[in-house]
């Protein structure tokens, strides 16, 4: 929000200068962006009177040249102008030699010097307001002065083009701040400087207005207050130049001088008005009303919005004429055929404005204020200072009264201040009188205090303000914080222990990160059809979404990272390695839950392409072997089972199951349907790990070990399993049992499928003793007694021959 410094002053008698107060108002917790002046590079311009027009010079780019003799009061100069209304009698901005212009575009400042144009001397020139950079119009001519302004009049300091504009950066919690009034309070609670209430002094004619106009609030709940005035007689113009120029400097394009009057006000006060043309006010009756289902209104720029019973209408007993707090109806517009305004000034639910301006994609600087708290209590205020503006400035008469409709008028509430909470809470409390002071020029009314505490009445426009340690906040940001003294800790000290959550997650992410993958981060948010593509059921949809793309909130852990993998290979990574440690959410036991997953993802090539890498495509053996790499990480025992989770293809799907029954993890091949949902053609391979799953499941116990000092002998077997019902885990299991202490680890090296359809497995068995070198009959023993049970056990027999036979390995 951006606001002139001199506007500032006109409430509060502050005499520092513009950075001093940004300062001010920066340590006070109210963020000053930047300090600009109001007109860069402009000097020495004064206002000059055409005297006389001497000379017709022809013309040029379309523009006839005219030889004028201008005044300052003093001294008469010549100046060459080719303004369309140029004419004797006008007064206008002259830049004598040796003045300075605003740039464009980005240039620098030019200076003006005595120019000879046509074979005549021009000494300066008569400016327009796009070469003062103070507007846009320059076709029409140059600036005309009102005639109040004396020839040779610094026009820098007269129109308040020397001031400064401070661009304050408003904190949701502090609606009453955005407004001109507001941060003049604010100076004059740091400072100590007087502060001044605008002066409103409003006459009314002796119609009254309820003869006029009506108003009825059918939705009290979303609109709590609202008054109406009627103004007669206006003539709708040009706005006057000073207030033109003020709403210019604060970023507001002047329109007219109603609607510039309800935008003025909004500025100064900070509430929000909006003027209606009376005469298309069907029977002069506004209804508040809820939207009706389907209804459509079109707004003043020329939009129309389809609206819902959710949003606010201002309406008459015939349609919409404006969606309330946001903006209003092209129906009911001041047009230059307007006498009779209705001027609207209301509260709305802040709730309500947020969730109608987003939801029609409508931001409006009216909505900006609305949506954060206006000022419940300041709602006539501002209508009667709109209403003596428009008698002022557009001649208008105001009806006698107000149409202020306030069914339930809000108490102030009271909050104690104790100066032991303050000195509990901040280290240091001044002493009673002073926190009196200062809270009263906060414009925060202390009703009693004693020794050690005040009460205070939290006014309207200060919603931010509900309990003891607010107004701690208040009075050390004012007070200083500067006075709250340096002390050193003391007490014991204790460890921060850190969530369960936050460390699994950690340990997973370590271990991916070493492993070489990158860490993804999604939105929770989805849509329906990549719901669907997993098959949720009753997935949990947002009340108020961003978009149609977030609508719900994501059901299936591979929803977020498979979007991320599809991004990489549209862009030709040849080799993506992803993970994500996300939540789902899902519906549980009457209300939800958020399981806790780390999502891993694998496509493309196996390695980056290098001379020495592998040329080999991912494969379910990489999902699973990065799967088995975190639940080492975690020091977690399982074993290989059937998944149940959907989006796997059905035959390439497995889980990774503790000892007590619990999936751990599970793996596979992302299914075609969901690839295609997605946008990939390349075969995806995935792994989920339930981090919630591993919470809960015992750690393998830290033992140590000590190095062998004797060697270990290693026998390979290879088994056809005739069986497809058996799979190599069964068999793995009974090796391990059958094994006893002495097996100390057992790995598949060699798997392969025989021409009749038969696999063939071989396994790797390492023996060690720790007490002696194992002889080849104790190993033998062993190894036959493993044979024998399995050949028992499973449909399986001992390949023979060749590569076949067990083979014997001494590691020693």
């Amino acid at each position: 929000m951006k606001i002139p410094y001199r506007w500032i002053r006109e409430f509060v008698d502050v005499e520092l200068s513009a950075d001093a107060a940004a300062d001010r108002l920066v340590n006070a917790g109210l963020e000053i962006a930047s300090v600009t002046p109001v007109a860069p590079g402009l000097s020495g311009i004064v206002a000059a009177e055409i005297v006389a027009v001497e000379q017709d010079l022809g013309e040029s780019h379309g523009h006839r040249l005219w030889l004028c003799r201008v005044s300052t009061g003093r001294e008469r100069y010549s100046v060459v102008c080719g303004a369309p209304n140029t004419a004797v009698g006008l007064r206008a901005p002259w830049a004598p030699p040796g003045a300075t212009l605003p740039g464009h575009g980005g240039d620098a400042p030019r200076k003006i010097g005595v120019a000879t144009l046509r074979g005549v001397e021009s000494q300066g020139m008569l400016c327009s307001e796009r070469e003062l950079g103070i507007g846009d119009a320059h076709e029409t001519g140059v600036l005309a002065l009102p005639a109040s302004i004396a020839p040779g009049t610094d026009l820098l300091a007269h129109l308040g083009l020397d001031d400064s504009v401070l661009d304050v950066e408003i904190t949701p919690n502090r609606p009453d701040c955005l407004s001109v009034v507001g941060v003049a309070r604010e100076l004059s609670a740091l400072t100590g400087a007087a502060f001044h209430e605008p002066r409103i002094e409003l006459p009314e004619s002796d119609e009254p207005v309820t003869s006029l106009a009506h108003v009825r609030i059918e939705a009290p709940d979303l609109c709590p207050r609202f008054t109406a005035r009627v103004i007669s007689d206006v003539k709708l113009g040009p706005s006057p130049l000073w207030l033109a120029l003020r709403l210019r400097a604060a970023g507001l394009r002047p329109i007219s001088n109603v609607v510039d009057i309800t935008n003025y006000v909004m500025w100064e006060l900070g509430q929000p008005l909006h003027a209606f043309d009376h005469r298309s006010v069907s029977e002069a009756s506004i209804v508040v009303r809820r939207a009706r289902s389907g209804e459509r209104i079109t707004t003043l720029d020329g939009q129309e919005r389809l609206l819902d019973p959710s949003m606010l209408l201002i309406a008459d007993p015939r349609h919409g004429i404006g969606i309330a707090g946001v903006m209003g109806a092209a129906a009911t517009e001041v047009t230059a055929s307007t006498s009779r305004v209705l001027l609207e000034s209301a509260y709305f639910l802040p709730a309500s404005v947020r969730r109608t301006s987003r939801a029609l994609g409508l931001r409006t600087d009216a909505a900006y204020r609305f949506e954060r708290g206006a000022d419940i209590e300041g709602v006539p205020v501002a209508s009667a200072r709109a209403a003596q503006l428009m008698a002022e400035l557009a001649g208008g008469r105001v009806a006698r009264g107000v149409l202020d409709v306030y069914p339930e008028p809000r108490p102030r509430p009271r909050v104690t201040l104790r100066m032991s909470r303050m000195r509990r809470v901040v280290g240091v409390a001044p002493p009673v009188e002073d926190a009196r002071r200062i809270l009263e020029r906060l414009r925060l009314p202390v009703h009693a205090n004693d020794a050690g505490s005040v009460e205070v009445e939290v006014p309207s426009f200060r919603r931010d303000l509900a309990m003891e340690d607010d107004l701690v906040e208040e009075l050390i940001r004012v007070w200083g914080y500067d006075k709250i003294p340096s002390t050193l800790p003391s007490g014991a000290m204790q460890l921060v222990r850190q969530p369960d959550t936050f460390v699994r997650a950690t340990v997973a992410r370590r271990a991916l990160i070493g492993a070489g993958l990158s860490e993804a981060v999604t939105p929770s948010f989805t849509d329906p059809a990549r719901a669907g593509a997993f098959g949720a059921r009753a997935p949990i949809t947002l009340l108020n979404p961003l978009s149609q793309e977030g609508l719900l909130l994501r059901a299936h852990p591979l929803d977020g990272i498979l979007g991320a993998v599809a991004a990489n290979l549209r862009r030709q990574q040849p080799s993506v390695r992803l993970f994500e440690i996300a939540r789902t959410y899902e519906r549980h036991d009457g209300g939800t839950r958020e399981p806790r997953w780390v999502a891993i993802a694998l496509a493309g090539r196996r390695s980056t392409p290098s001379w020495f890498g592998s040329r080999d495509a991912v494969d379910v053996s990489d999902a699973k072997g990065v799967a088995e790499l975190v639940l080492t990480a975690f020091r977690v025992d399982y074993r290989t089972g059937e998944g149940s989770l959907a989006g796997f293809e059905p035959d390439v799907h497995g889980a990774l199951v503790a000892g007590d029954g619990v999936i751990v993890a599970e793996f596979g091949e992302v299914a075609s349907s969901v690839r295609e949902r997605f946008g990939l053609d390349a075969p995806v391979f995935a792994a989920l790990v339930a981090l919630d799953a591993i919470g809960v499941v015992p750690e393998i116990p830290r033992r140590y070990e000590p190095l062998p000092r004797f060697p270990a002998i290693q026998r390979d077997v290879a088994f056809v399993i005739e069986d497809p019902r058996v799979s190599a885990a069964d068999v793995e299991r009974e090796i391990q049992a059958i094994g006893g202490p002495l097996l100390r680890a057992v790995a598949i090296f060699d798997v392969f499928r025989l021409d009749d359809g038969r696999r063939s497995v071989a396994w790797r068995l390492t023996f060690r003793a720790d007490d002696r070198t194992l002889t080849d009959e104790e190993v033998s023993a062993i190894h036959e007694r493993i044979v024998r049970h399995l050949s028992g056990r499973f449909a399986i027999t001992l390949r023979s021959g060749g590569d076949a036979a067990p083979r014997e390995r001494d590691t020693g």
